[in-house]
């Protein structure tokens, strides 16, 4: 049995000093408010400079939040009441709130082997309806992007690239986030770079970075905040919400950027060292990976033959000690009773209830076969940049012990 390991992993782990100096000068300066104060430090507006450059996007909106985040680029796109926005089945339920939430109809795509959306089977959920498609990269794992994008090029429909969990990862050498008309990335306390919470847009399109950036502030009441300046009537007004992001959350994230490449180069280390120490077993298959070299390596995603075969692998792992288990319960994303009840906080059906652009979609397990049969059957086993190699080698001891004993 390997020793326990740390609970923390990715960015937090990495939290120290740097970080506490950022925060300390922050509070220092009495201005924790991101567009104006006693003596500014413009953190938010550093950090968002740094991630556009580090993540190969022209413009960046910091947010409060990677669900903040989303909601913004879906309204840089103007998605709304009528519309629907195409989510995989299976992903976390961030994803399908932020599209609620803007008023709109999530209709869910089958997933494949790369736990990311079935570009053979995309084209059977998109509809005149459709206004914007959601590919979400997992756990650090690309999506196969270039056929995603095949599909939505032809059809003329917008792609927002759900990087919450993947920030620094990449696809074909350019980072995630930058194939999209907007990418939207999480800052929560799993994720590569933390603040505790927080989210970022990216863009290469001006208009949706003004639109972005009008939203999170209001709507403009006192027209798009941006550096120095406070005002610009390139875009015009509109109702939006209060999603910045503090002064504080921005000085921890621009450290926590700095790091980002070490903590990729560690993950993707261990990744290897692990997998190339388990076994060929019968039955035990790996995610496929689209692009290995730009998978931010922080998890082995692995098919059983079925889902109790799945259970007792994760089982008998997490008594090694190893830390393993089922992503989302191994069930897809609308078996969460909200969605299946389609139930808003009014309870009055939100988007599927609306007189003006009648929905006749309904949810149900089954409704995606190929989603369910395979995350039914999947098992994830965590991979982190402090292991040593010792672990990493224990970790894959204990694979093969499992795969061996549960697979026999």
């Amino acid at each position: 049995m390997l020793p326990r390991q740390p609970d923390t992993g990715k960015g937090v782990a990495l939290l120290g000093d740097e970080e506490r100096k950022a925060v300390l000068e922050v509070l220092e300066s009495r201005s924790l408010f991101r567009y104006y104060g006693p003596d500014l430090r413009n953190q938010v507006e550093g950090f968002e400079r740094a991630a556009a450059e580090r993540l190969g996007a022209a413009y960046s909106v910091a947010t409060s939040s990677g669900t903040a985040a989303l909601r913004v680029a879906l309204a840089a796109l103007g998605v709304g009441c009528g519309d629907e926005v195409v989510v995989p089945a299976f992903t976390f339920i961030a994803s399908v709130n932020a599209v609620v939430s803007m008023g709109a109809v999530p209709v869910f795509g089958e997933i494949d082997d790369t736990l990311g959306l079935d570009p053979a089977r995309l084209g059977d959920v998109i509809s005149e309806r459709t206004a914007a498609v959601m590919a979400v990269h997992l756990e650090n794992g690309p999506c196969d992007l270039d056929p995603i994008l095949s599909v939505t090029k032809e059809r003329s429909i917008p792609l927002l690239e759900d990087t919450a969990q993947s920030m620094g990862a990449s696809y074909r050498g350019r980072p995630l986030g930058s194939f999209g008309a907007l990418g939207a990335f999480s800052l929560q306390l799993e994720k590569n770079v933390t603040a505790g919470e927080g989210g970022l847009v990216t863009t290469d399109d001006h208009t949706l970075w003004l639109r972005a950036a009008r939203y999170q502030d209001q709507g403009g009441q006192f027209v798009t905040s941006h550096g120095s300046e406070r005002g610009t009537d390139e875009v015009p007004a509109f109702v939006g919400e209060n999603l910045r992001m503090t002064e504080i959350a921005g000085a921890i994230a621009g450290v926590q950027l700095s790091r980002l490449d070490g903590l990729l180069a560690a993950q993707r280390a261990n990744w290897s060292r692990i997998r190339a120490g388990i076994e060929a077993h019968p039955g035990l298959e790996f995610r496929r990976q689209p692009d290995p070299d730009g998978d931010g390596g922080s998890s082995l995603h692995v098919f059983l033959p079925d889902r109790d075969t799945a259970k007792r692998f994760a089982r008998a792992l997490i008594a090694e000690n190893v830390p393993a288990g089922q992503m989302y319960r191994g069930r897809p994303v609308y078996a969460t009773e909200s969605i299946l009840a389609k139930r808003t906080a009014s309870g009055k059906g939100g988007p599927w209830n609306c007189a003006e652009h009648p929905c006749a979609i309904d949810y149900r397990m089954g409704m995606c076969p190929q989603t369910e049969e395979l995350v039914a059957r999947s098992g994830i086993i965590v991979v982190a940049a402090g292991y040593s190699p010792q672990t990493c080698d224990g970790i894959a001891e204990a694979v093969n012990q499992v795969a061996e004993a549960v697979l026999a």
